[in-house]
């Protein structure tokens, strides 16, 4: 009986223990989730957001032991361990190499495929839609280091100069015309009219047609991930377009969720992931920007805004500034198809960048969120 009490005690510690959210003991690396108290991600010590343990428990040095988020990483004799393609040559991988899946980021596919990096670089040289910084400018105002805040700390818009004819490119004219299609709060189910069933066509049609999307056809079908054009359309438009509940039936999807974004509350923004949504809301009067929170290469930037109302806030997002919609579609459907509810890790322009989707888990054929992890 003392035996099965003392058990029972020492469950309930360990319980506690690995149940608390306010500690990092076994939460190391775990990606930012703005519904915790605290951190415990390499990140955390920037903003001033870390849990009290953060330091006691090693998450501090836990990176540089790790692959996490260091995939295709250049060696570095400073560090422990590496994460590159490298490593298995010189017996100085990380132990959890295999786990982060970093031999699939860099060996090729069966037939001598394109390494996912070797694709990216390639789509990115691709993409003749992509915009040029000469056309559009942008402050980005003054740095927020605790999200949690909440406070407008830039007095102007993030925006300061956008050439409209951006909006007239093959591909960005029928992107611009589906982003008045969605109704923009959770738990009002959708309803779509002929007329823009017809729209998401044409954006389609737009982008199947450009260089990026066959390349991706290309890849994908090399990787034994579609079998042909047609098949990687169908596969888009149900992750993307296909409707989902996440309050009500029917009253999201992968495409408004991820690019358009929505109000999940009175007091919270979901989603929105896109650059030129953020310029026609601010434009229009909606958007209240903040601050940014960090920049990366390539055009990469996390901010948080404030949408509709000043206290509906978005408290950290990321976006790619110039990006074509067929780039983008054609990195978020590649890493949703090879990478799934985990980070997608690859160079683009020379820069280490990742990529982080989810399903939905009603369905894991559909598009949950995807989004550059700045």
């Amino acid at each position: 009986m003392r035996l099965s009490l003392t058990l029972v005690i020492c469950m309930c510690l360990l319980s506690s223990v690995l149940g608390n959210t306010s500690l990092c003991a076994n939460r190391c690396l775990i990606d930012y989730d703005n519904t915790l108290p605290c951190q415990c991600n390499d990140a955390c010590p920037n903003y001033g957001n870390c849990c009290s343990d953060f330091f006691s428990v090693g998450c501090d040095t836990a990176a540089t032991s790790s692959c996490y988020d260091r995939c295709l990483v250049p060696y570095d004799a400073a560090l422990p361990c590496q994460c590159n393609d490298q490593c298995s040559s010189f017996g100085n991988c990380c132990s959890d190499f295999n786990n982060a899946n970093c031999p699939s980021v860099h060996s090729g596919g069966s037939g001598g495929a394109l390494t996912l990096t070797e694709f990216a670089e390639d789509l990115w040289s691709s993409d003749t839609n992509r915009i040029s910084s000469s056309r559009y400018s942008y402050n980005r105002g003054t740095y927020i280091s605790n999200t949690g805040d909440k406070v407008d700390r830039s007095s102007g818009d993030l925006f300061t100069y956008f050439d409209q004819s951006i909006l007239n490119g093959a591909t960005f004219a029928p992107f611009y015309d589906l982003l008045d299609n969605y109704i923009t709060s959770e738990g009002v189910a959708e309803s779509f009219t002929a007329a823009e069933n017809a729209e998401i066509d044409t954006f389609l049609d737009a982008i199947f047609a450009t260089t990026v999307m066959g390349k991706t056809t290309s890849y994908l079908m090399a990787e034994g991930l579609v079998t042909s054009e047609s098949d990687l359309r169908s596969k888009m438009e149900t992750m993307w377009f296909s409707s989902y509940k996440r309050q009500t039936s029917g009253d999201s999807s992968g495409f408004e969720h991820c690019f358009l974004g929505e109000w999940k509350s009175s007091t919270a923004v979901n989603g929105f992931h896109n650059w030129i949504q953020f310029y026609k809301e601010e434009n229009e009067g909606d958007i209240n920007y903040f601050g940014y929170v960090e920049e990366a290469n390539p055009n990469l930037i996390s901010l948080q805004f404030s949408w509709g109302s000043s206290s509906r806030v978005k408290t950290i997002t990321s976006m790619m500034f110039g990006a074509s919609p067929e780039f983008e579609m054609a990195m978020f459907t590649t890493c949703f198809l090879k990478h799934k509810n985990a980070r997608c890790n690859f160079t683009l322009d020379g820069s280490s960048v990742a990529i982080q989707t989810y399903d939905m888990s009603s369905n894991t054929n559909q598009v949950g969120s995807a989004y550059f992890a700045v």
